[in-house]
């Protein structure tokens, strides 16, 4: 049966540009595999998708940031009553949220601390520290503060973009991805990433610019500290009724990892985490597509 596949992209957040690019590999990768493909970017093809959806077996949601990842496309498509790849609405709301994620798994596993507020505040924690948005992906209005005048400055800047911001303990050390996959009813951890930004963190310029970041993938790390990763982040991972694929940002210091934020709709463009966890794994950028569609799509 050839099945038909709506590749929704693009939208109107922050990380609009990313989507494009994730969805340039998806597009080929679908088609690739035999699928037939449409597309609709959610910014100004929606009111077609709406008019045309029946015809499409799938969606694949490819949409970074708020619509795609907070819970807002998820149940529009809900309410539509069509199958689409990717975590559900309740599950995406949840986690699309840094502050409500940390607070609902700090019982459970080691978070930094962390501060929210919606206003200027003293600094609640030593230098350095980070500031970043309760929502938003891609590391965009993420700082490192090392002293009170650019804790002003960015506190000041983020809250005006954002309007509400976690004041974060920086924790230094080896920052991790790790990505893990759905492959029928089997949970699947693939080899765990280590980033090394040749900026001072992982921001967007690193995540996206070829040559500002070098990966090592499987990481080298203790046996037994993989293993707790792991067997850890896959209890997440169901915890928290992650469907399909996810990416799990954490940094290890002295043998303990500190889990920072899940990403629900992790990037698919050439530099991104999952793919390169996938390839390390032995899975194509073409067979890793198929397993998500085929999630989804039982004969």
């Amino acid at each position: 049966m050839n099945y038909k596949i709506a590749l929704i992209y693009g939208g109107n957040s922050n990380e609009r540009e990313v989507s494009i690019r994730s969805a340039k590999n998806i597009a080929m990768a679908i088609v690739k595999n035999g699928y037939s493909l449409c597309k609709y970017d959610l910014k100004t093809d929606w009111e077609r998708f709406v008019n045309e959806y029946k015809i499409a077996d799938l969606v694949f949601n490819i949409v970074h940031g708020y619509e795609g990842e907070d819970g807002t496309l998820q149940r529009k498509l809900e309410k539509l009553g069509i199958e689409y790849i990717g975590s559900d609405s309740n599950t995406s709301e949840k986690t699309f949220d840094k502050w409500a994620f940390i607070q609902s798994i700090k019982k459970d596993f080691s978070v930094p601390k962390s501060f929210l507020t919606d206003k200027y505040i003293e600094p609640p924690l030593d230098f350095p520290l980070i500031i970043k948005p309760r929502k938003s992906g891609s590391s965009l209005g993420i700082h490192i503060c090392h002293n009170l005048d650019e804790y002003n400055k960015f506190l000041k800047e983020e809250l005006q973009n954002f309007g509400e911001i976690i004041i974060q303990e920086y924790i230094k050390g080896r920052e991790i991805s790790v990505s893990i996959i759905q492959k029928n009813d089997e949970t699947l951890v693939l080899p765990i990433l280590e980033i090394k930004p040749k900026n001072e963190f992982y921001d967007y310029e690193a995540k996206y610019t070829e040559g500002y970041t070098d990966f090592e993938v499987p990481a080298k790390l203790e046996k037994d500290l993989e293993e707790k990763i792991i067997k850890d982040f896959k209890k997440l991972f169901l915890m928290m009724n992650i469907r399909d694929f996810c990416r799990i940002d954490a940094i290890i210091k002295n043998d303990k990892y500190y889990i920072l934020e899940i990403n629900t709709i992790p990037g698919m463009t050439e530099l991104s985490d999952l793919p390169q966890s996938a390839a390390a794994y032995g899975l194509s950028f073409e067979e890793l597509v198929d397993i998500l569609i085929k999630n989804h799509l039982k004969d």
